[in-house]
């Protein structure tokens, strides 16, 4: 085994600075951890409490010192062992999914030459599904000062003064798979659970475990212990307690969010913005609040805000021990305020927003999706091909951009496009059944007949109990001119007196393949008793009676469908021709 020097020798005169970590299987972030801090230690101390895999020859690749200690269920433990091996001056503390800013490294060298402090803030920045989180942390502290407490989640305890730094870590720990992700939770609440018994009362435990909780989507817990956390914090106005009222807060609110309690989210809101009205995370996630209650003018209010905060953190960054979780959150405050915007017909305004979310942040889908479909509402179809031709080109379409462009595709009039892209997204997932749907229905309106009936037999025999599937088999054998099999099949269907309007939906639009037009009335009008607002059921009840030369409650229906959407050119068009049919009748 290869070692540093046991005395490390002073860097330019500067104090020695000594690397403390633990480790357990860490492969898969070892090598960047240490890639990061080479550089600006003097010695690498490693405490490993069991690794199977590949840590142990990654840290000697590094020259690391390796120790080995048993895992006693305390980070504490093993953190404060890995400090008594250690000789430098100084000591920085880092787990093996983080890195070092490497700008930083003269930064941090030039901290440890002042004498006033013996402990070190830094900047901590999370990589997170929505964005990064930001909170600051006690990471550098010199030697013999400073010792860890805690079993999970631990606390540095140090003596006499520390420092404000911005040198910046950077946390990938959540960017692991959903098992590992599940089994990582599940470790961290048995410890919690474990610490909370012992110490009923203590909120920062308290805090974490409903985090925790919030992690593995038990909203319910959530509920359970941040009411009691919040209870519990009222005669507490220490700035640590603050902190995790607030971080309590808002995981609160997020359960209030997934379980449908909007109403109690909106209350918990308004209370934490009164005890801190700048929090970004508050101004958030008030926003997305007012945004799902409808209340668009309010949410583009805290949206706005929290930009204007931000924007002040961004020139001025400001030192407090709140995690926040929406630090960089600028991307999905702009794609929530574009779709205010569009909800208050503002389409300029959402355009624009939209536009900015993307230059933020040109990796997410969704903002491609909004855009696109602002587009198709403003009646610019073309604009939004474009916008889902580039989130395709770029790589980083999900399998709804593929289905939006498909779609666009078939309203251009380019059915040839719209079936390659529906391979395409088969391609990437063959299980995708609205992909498949959509294919065979392309296959048969260019009369590919053939294709169409072995590409449903390939999808319906992994799902032979899809009633939409069965319906385009029934649609098929009709075009090939077997229309005794789709009647018989839906005489059959209807005899099991089905309670799932779906199925009356999927029903009624073969029966308007077929030219059953009374049939497909009666379906879809039993379909319009569970889902009354689907635009286009109403439209194609009014196309059914049209066809029936019932002109007059085609009419109604044509006009029914433009209350729910105004724009809905299908509607307007044929509302156009019958008027013009009804004109002789009663001039």
């Amino acid at each position: 085994m290869v070692y540093l020097n046991d005395q490390p020798e002073l860097n330019n005169g500067r104090p020695s600075l000594s690397a403390c970590m633990i480790v357990k299987n860490e492969e898969k972030f070892l090598a960047q951890c240490l890639t990061s801090i080479k550089d600006a230690v003097d010695e690498i101390i490693i405490v490993d409490t069991g690794s199977t895999d590949k840590t142990i020859e990654i840290a000697k690749s590094f020259h690391a010192k390796i120790y080995h200690h048993p895992w006693k269920n305390s980070f504490s433990d093993a953190r404060n062992h890995s400090l008594s091996y250690a000789k430098c001056d100084w000591i920085l503390q880092i787990d093996a999914d983080e890195t070092l800013d490497q700008e930083d490294i003269p930064l941090l060298h030039k901290l440890i030459c002042r004498d006033s402090y013996n402990a070190i803030f830094v900047a901590i920045y999370s990589e997170l599904p929505g964005g990064l989180s930001k909170h600051y942390y006690t990471r550098i502290f010199r030697r013999g000062k400073a010792y860890f407490e805690g079993i999970v989640h631990n606390q540095l305890i140090f003596e006499g003064a520390s420092f404000q730094s911005e040198i910046r870590f950077y946390h990938y720990g959540y960017n692991l798979t959903e098992q590992e992700m599940k089994n990582k939770y599940k470790r961290t609440g048995d410890l919690l659970r474990r610490q909370l018994v012992g110490d009923p009362d203590n909120l920062f435990i308290m805090t974490n475990l409903i985090r925790n909780y919030r992690n593995e989507f038990n909203f319910n817990k959530v509920i359970e212990l941040g009411e009691k956390g919040l209870k519990l914090s009222e005669s507490q106005t220490d700035s640590n307690s603050k902190n995790q009222r607030q971080r309590i807060y808002i995981d609160l609110v997020y359960a209030f969010i997934n379980t449908n309690q909007l109403d109690k989210a909106e209350k918990i809101c308004t209370e934490a913005i009164k005890e801190n009205h700048d929090s970004l995370d508050i101004l958030f996630v008030m926003g997305e609040v007012s945004l799902r209650k409808e209340k668009f003018n309010d949410a583009l209010i805290y949206f706005k805000k929290y930009l204007i905060i931000k924007d002040r953190e961004n020139k001025e960054p400001a030192f407090n021990l709140f995690i926040v979780d929406a630090y960089y959150y600028e991307h999905k405050a702009y794609d929530n305020i574009g779709v205010c915007y569009e909800k208050l017909n503002l389409f300029d305004e959402a355009e624009a927003a939209y536009k900015k979310a993307i230059s933020l942040n040109s990796e997410e889908p969704l903002y491609y999706s909004n855009l696109a479909q602002l587009y198709l509402a403003k009646k610019n179809v073309e604009k939004a091909e474009d916008i889902t031709n580039s989130a395709i080109s770029n790589g980083i379409a999900n399998d709804s951009i593929y289905m939006l462009a498909g779609q666009i595709q078939s309203l251009l009039k380019k059915p040839y496009q719209a079936i390659n892209t529906m391979r395409q997204l088969i391609n990437k997932n063959d299980k995708s059944i609205p992909a498949h749907i959509f294919l065979i229905n392309l296959l048969i309106q260019t009369n590919q007949l053939k294709e169409a009936e072995d590409a449903v037999k390939v999808i319906i025999s992994s799902n032979p109990d899809h009633l939409g599937l069965k319906c385009l088999m029934e649609r098929i054998k009709f075009k090939n001119g077997d229309k005794d099999s789709a009647i018989k099949f839906i005489n059959n269907t209807l005899e099991s007196n089905p309670l799932n309007g779906n199925v009356y939906h999927d029903l009624g639009n073969l029966c308007i393949e077929i030219e059953e037009y009374k049939i497909a009335i009666e379906l879809l009008e039993k379909y319009l008793n569970v889902f009354p607002t689907d635009i286009t059921t109403i439209t194609n009840i009014a196309t059914c009676y049209a066809r029936l030369g019932k002109l007059e409650p085609a009419l109604i229906g044509f006009k029914a469908a433009l209350i729910f959407d105004p724009t809905n050119t299908y509607a307007l068009q044929n509302l156009e021709v019958l008027n013009k049919r009804l004109k002789p009748r009663t001039g």
